[in-house]
């Protein structure tokens, strides 16, 4: 998933270079939020993606916590415990730092975009076209997001054409809509 960008109130040397970088690394996306061994520095920040890129989470996950006690507002370090909380198949963990982070910090899209994505894995659709919505009007040129949205309309459909045929809505047009889309229904996201 995509890197979030933080908001910070207090911008020391290092929070404006924390800020500078995770810019960047918003503009490279998921790639970009691992390090190499040969830009691994020794900041907090640094030892957390050092972990990530040998996939070791729980190490990855230990290292945010401990971090987390000094800095219980940091969003990338919040939103990465996020990210392997849902790695280490901790869904509900997941879920609740998504939700917090989404309450505190609005204003970022990639937050608004995985807690949609954990949304429509739950059948959550209506409430992760909200997420997804509100990613977008965060960032009207976020491409996740927009193909998310495509993907949650979609199942939208679905439930829209099974309440009309439920309802006498039983006709050939409909019939052939819902054939239609059953194909592409199963390049999108697990059904609901």
């Amino acid at each position: 998933m995509p890197q979030i960008q933080p908001a910070s109130h207090c911008l020391n040397s290092y929070n404006r270079f924390t800020l500078g970088m995770l810019a960047l690394l918003l503009s490279l996306g998921l790639q970009a939020q691992t390090s190499t061994e040969r830009d691994y520095r020794g900041l907090p920040h640094d030892e957390v993606q050092k972990k990530m890129v040998q996939r070791d989470w729980q190490g990855a996950l230990i290292e945010i916590d401990e971090y987390l006690i000094e800095h219980p507002r940091d969003p990338q370090m919040r939103f990465w415990r996020a990210r392997l909380l849902e790695t280490l198949q901790r869904k509900n963990e997941a879920l609740e730092v998504y939700q917090q982070l989404s309450e505190e910090y609005p204003e970022l899209p990639e937050v608004h975009n995985n807690l949609g994505v954990m949304l429509a894995s739950n059948g959550q659709l209506d409430e992760a076209k909200r997420e997804f919505e509100l990613a977008l009007r965060n960032n009207p040129l976020y491409a996740i997001a927009h193909e998310n949205l495509g993907d949650i309309l979609l199942h939208l459909a679905r439930r829209s054409y099974l309440n009309a045929e439920k309802n006498g809505g039983k006709s050939a047009q409909l019939n052939g809509k819902m054939q239609a889309l059953q194909p592409v229904l199963q390049l999108t996201l697990p059904k609901p």
